[in-house]
């Protein structure tokens, strides 16, 4: 029950990332992070196995203002379109 709450409660300071109701295309998409993942982890399954995952992970720890070690299960998490 807490935690769809704690996901709308992270999810207002990601949902400007992105892009809002001025026309723009999102910027992103939101993941929620669980147990057990890593940064690293969340950018190789969106690239998938053939891709870098390295520039994708630089934009998801510099738009979420994170960095690699400091993400915790319930996170809500924007990653970038197009990195």
């Amino acid at each position: 029950m807490c935690a769809p709450l704690l996901v709308l409660l992270l999810w207002g300071p990601a949902a400007g990332a992105l892009g809002g109701g001025d026309g723009r295309e999102p910027a992103g998409h939101p993941y929620v992070v669980r147990a057990g993942d890593t940064v690293w982890a969340i950018a190789q399954a969106q690239v998938g196995a053939d891709g870098d995952p390295r520039p994708l992970v630089d934009a998801i720890t510099e738009v979420n203002g994170v960095d690699e070690t400091s993400i915790v299960p319930g996170q809500a998490l924007v990653i970038p379109a197009g990195a």
